[in-house]
């Protein structure tokens, strides 16, 4: 069982597993005429609060980011998801999983709970959700579903709503309405995504359960698969991310990740203001992706951008960070970073902001600071602009994290 997570929102186009402040990529080097690969991705949540302020996030995920390996998988389970201090969804379980058989390759994620109930206005038993991103014969294709064993809204059951067509929307009087069965699949010139949510809640009226126009998706699940290129690009990039103890406390908030690229368009995913309980406030963050893969080259680019960042009596003004990498088809690469911080204040008092890769300073009695942590393998680069160590919740921040890679 994993740790619950708390923080406000998660819009993701695929999820990468990152582990630890600076994580390890293994990547496989190879010559121009290296033999096509595949790029997998995928995951799936309990529950993700998608909109409002609310100290809640993606609860009991599975995942792992853009892979070669057609054999990869993650599960996990927890009793319970809550959001708002709310049980929203029971005996939650995820899994999602890579492969490669006789009916082709690619990705699929599920999630099922026992029950998903919203107080005395909504109960779903029974909960599965699927999706499936497959690769075969030279055509992509992809699938998606939910089915319940039990549907009452209020005290009226709706057996007409156990198997749902997809997204179909009903009303909800107290909380506003949901959406069952969300499926669709998006397919590019790179390769395809699916996605399939067993049901979003949409508060559109005060309740006493979820913070009106707050959304929440309940067994959230996505699964991708890149068509065989020369090269993949991979990376990520987030605002923040928070540890405590070494579990996560807050995890990456405006995530992006990637195998495919982007065809050359930029993606940008944002939140508002954020909070995580006892440990840190921080204000929007944003963050970008734009690169492509192809036969003659293949590049990626990540940014990440936080308005700003308060703990406790700590200060610091605007973040950012950038990583790029990029690979020709005669075997040519290259990566760089970049990152800035605007100014640190603990108090009254302003300190000067280090320059040069892996700095650090030392607030006695507030926090240790680490400014542009970077970290480097071959044709892979990651770099965090701010790493905050307070010692008094023996909690570790990392703010603005960008990291971007090609694998061949």
């Amino acid at each position: 069982m994993r740790p619950r997570i708390g923080y406000k929102k998660l819009a993701a186009v695929g999820v990468a597993a990152v582990v630890g402040v600076a994580s390890t990529i293994a990547l496989t080097s190879g010559s121009a005429s290296a033999s096509p690969v595949f790029g997998y991705s995928g995951y799936a949540y309990g529950t993700d609060v998608q909109s409002g302020l609310a100290n809640s996030g993606p609860q009991v995920i599975s995942k792992f980011g853009c892979t070669t390996d057609a054999n990869k998988a993650d599960k996990n389970d927890i009793a319970t998801a809550n959001v708002n201090g709310q049980a929203i969804a029971r005996s939650v379980k995820t899994d999602t999983h890579s492969f490669n058989n006789a009916s082709g390759t690619g990705v699929t994620s599920n999630a099922v709970a026992a029950d998903i109930r919203v107080g005395n206005l909504l109960t779903l038993t029974g909960v599965k959700t699927t999706t499936t991103s497959k690769y075969s014969k030279g055509q992509l294709s992809y699938t998606g579903s939910t089915t319940f064993a039990g549907v009452r809204i209020g005290a009226v059951t709706v057996p007409s709503l156990l198997n749902p067509k997809p997204n179909t929307k009903v009303a909800v009087p107290g909380l506003g309405y949901i959406v069952l069965n969300r499926v669709g699949g998006v397919k590019t010139a790179s390769g395809m995504y699916s996605y399939a949510q067993a049901v979003v809640l949409h508060a559109t009226v005060k309740n006493q359960y979820i913070p009106q126009g707050v959304d929440v998706a309940v067994l959230k699940t996505r699964a991708e698969i890149s068509k065989p290129a020369t090269a993949l690009v991979i990376g990520s990039a987030y605002g923040t991310k928070a540890w405590a103890d070494k579990l996560v406390v807050s995890d990456a908030t405006s995530l992006q990740t990637t195998c495919q690229g982007t065809e050359g368009k930029t993606v940008r995913v944002a939140v508002g203001e954020l909070n995580i309980p006892k440990v840190a406030y921080v204000g929007g963050v944003y963050t970008t992706k734009n690169g492509a893969i192809g036969e003659g080259k293949s590049y990626i680019n990540f940014t990440s951008h936080v308005a700003g960042v308060k703990v406790g009596s700590l200060s610091i003004g605007a973040i950012e960070s950038s990583a790029s990498a990029w690979k020709t088809k005669d075997g040519k690469a290259g990566v760089s970073s970049s990152s800035t911080i605007a100014s640190i204040r603990v108090g009254g008092k302003s300190y000067a902001v280090p320059t040069g890769e892996n700095k650090t300073l030392d607030i006695p009695g507030v926090a240790r600071l680490t400014f542009n942590q970077v970290m480097r393998q071959k044709r892979y680069i990651e770099v965090n602009a701010l790493v905050v160590d307070v010692y008094s919740l023996n909690t570790k921040v990392v703010v603005a994290h960008s990291a971007a890679g090609v694998v061949s």
